[in-house]
């Protein structure tokens, strides 16, 4: 499990989504919710539940939010089919970065 840097301003009104994922470029990583992976993959235990992404326009931006000590590869990797499974069953919440 990753120690990931607290960040408030992307706390809001969907703060019962116990996964988050961040995207760049078509790449999805997985940001919190680790001990959930399984549940989701497999679509038992607590799933269904809501997953937040948060949608960066560059690796750039990504890299500001993540800060210089932690690089987006030590996050697991989602496919970009999961992510179309909670869209279509309307359990992504996709949020535009404001680092961009």
């Amino acid at each position: 499990m990753h120690d990931t840097p607290e960040r408030p301003e992307l706390h809001g009104d969907d703060d019962d989504a116990p996964m988050t994922l961040l995207a760049v470029n078509q790449g999805y990583r997985l940001y919190r919710g680790e001990d959930l992976l399984n549940d989701m993959l497999f679509g038992r235990g607590a799933y269904p539940f809501k997953v937040k992404c948060y949608v960066f326009e560059s690796i750039y931006g990504l890299r500001r939010f993540l800060g210089d000590e932690t690089p987006a590869t030590s996050f697991w990797h989602i496919n970009p089919d999961i992510v179309d499974r909670l869209r279509n069953e309307n359990l992504l919440i996709e949020i535009f970065s404001p680092d961009g």
